[in-house]
């Protein structure tokens, strides 16, 4: 009988502490990017939460706001806002990790000006039911009149200080086609675009407008359009006749778009991120990387099987500006699209400015996080006594109940 009130003894301190056991909170890979760093009052921005592609399988977020400075607009449904803070919940539908970056995007009205803090906490869960290590950050959003003062200053300056270099001046303005489906969107940086149309066009009319109104432009190639690929270039000549820019559009006349495919469905480089992140119709990108890198790996899958790709400059890295170019050549052989990637190598200098500069972000970033544990631990206080509570009355419960039933069986017995 002793052995049988001793097992049961046992099985309720196991009980007990499962139920008052719990996970620690962990460090954080979770970041807070606000799309504008300075608002007016009325004007609204968005705030990002961003995983970094992190391995995740569930989680509950809890996005802090000052609802004294903004509003939340929610325009999702699964989102749910009470007083300074948004809840968001998401749970694989496999039950495996996902790599997850973009976790949710809120939009805020800004109604009073100052300085609006944004901060995060959360439970994260791997695919075993493991609480994940995660590390989180915030962002501060400026609300007021001044820095658009300071904005309307900088753009009188930029617009003197165009007016001085405006003879020699040889970029476009505007450039546009009277057909749809030019990528990449028009930059007057960027010189190279590209186009396909069907077998029926003839003629592209092209709208081409310089910075200086005085520039000389030129259009040849955009009428007499043949089968197969077809080169429209725009130059624009400066003023002073000093500058000379060159802008080609690359039109690939067919019937058969599919044969003609150039995107590529994935572009990365290990263990570096591309900016701007990646999308078919974006041509362009930058990236910084370390003094010790010499080789990019680079990753680059057509959204056609049947193209190939060639990767150039890539390897033997210089100290400085290099240019890898990615080109794409379609199924019909003819079209061809390049993906460019402007990288800049950092020399010792700016590698150990590198450093202190990441070293600073994650002391701030502590620092940041204390306050926010301590706000928040302050600002939980009830909500977590009541969760407490609530645990230990359970607990209490069920140990009557298996101790009265023990009392009981010994009663029989006896």
């Amino acid at each position: 009988m002793k052995k049988r009130i001793i097992i049961s003894f046992n099985l309720i301190l196991i009980l007990l502490f499962t139920i008052f056991c719990t996970n620690s909170l962990a460090e954080s890979e979770i970041d807070l990017i606000a799309s504008k760093n300075n608002v007016a009052v009325d004007e609204e921005f968005n705030v990002t939460v961003n995983a970094n592609n992190k391995a995740i399988a569930a989680y509950t977020i809890w996005i802090y706001f000052d609802n004294e400075k903004v509003d939340c607009i929610l325009n999702e449904n699964s989102l749910n806002a009470i007083d300074n803070r948004v809840i968001y919940t998401w749970i694989s539908e496999t039950g495996r990790n996902e790599n997850l970056n973009e976790l949710v995007q809120i939009t805020f009205k800004a109604k009073q000006e100052g300085i609006a803090s944004f901060s995060i906490i959360g439970e994260f869960y791997n695919e075993n039911g493991e609480t994940m290590d995660i590390k989180y950050n915030q962002v501060e959003v400026e609300i007021g009149e001044n820095y658009l003062v300071d904005a309307q200053a900088e753009n009188e300056k930029l617009e003197n200080s165009s007016q001085v270099i405006s003879d020699n001046n040889a970029k476009l303005k505007i450039m546009r086609l009277n057909e749809e489906g030019v990528n990449p969107n028009f930059n007057q940086d960027i010189n190279e675009y590209y186009l396909i149309v069907n077998e029926n066009t003839e003629k592209l009319d092209v709208t081409a407008i310089p910075e200086n109104d005085e520039a000389e432009v030129k259009i040849s190639g955009n009428d007499n359009l043949k089968n197969g690929l077809n080169k429209i270039k725009i130059t624009v000549t400066s003023k002073d006749k000093t500058n000379t820019e060159e802008y080609v559009i690359n039109v690939t006349k067919t019937n058969n778009k599919k044969d003609a495919n150039a995107d590529l469905e994935t572009l990365a480089v290990e263990n570096y991120t591309l900016s701007p992140d990646y999308q078919n119709i974006v041509t362009n990108y930058t990236l910084e990387i370390a003094n010790t890198t010499e080789k990019l790996n680079i990753l680059a899958i057509p959204q056609s099987e049947n193209a190939k790709v060639q990767i150039q400059g890539n390897e033997n890295l210089k100290i400085g500006q290099n240019q890898v170019i990615i080109t794409v050549t379609a199924a019909n052989e003819i079209t061809n699209k390049k993906y460019i990637i402007d990288v800049h190598r950092r020399n010792e200098e700016e590698e150990t400015e590198y450093a202190k500069q990441q070293k600073n972000i994650v002391e701030e970033a502590n620092e940041v996080l204390e306050g926010i544990s301590n706000e928040t631990n302050t600002g939980n206080t009830e909500e977590i006594n009541t969760k407490n509570s609530v645990f230990m009355i359970v607990g209490i419960i069920l140990s009557i109940i298996v101790i009265g039933i023990v009392i009981i069986r010994i009663r029989r017995e006896g």
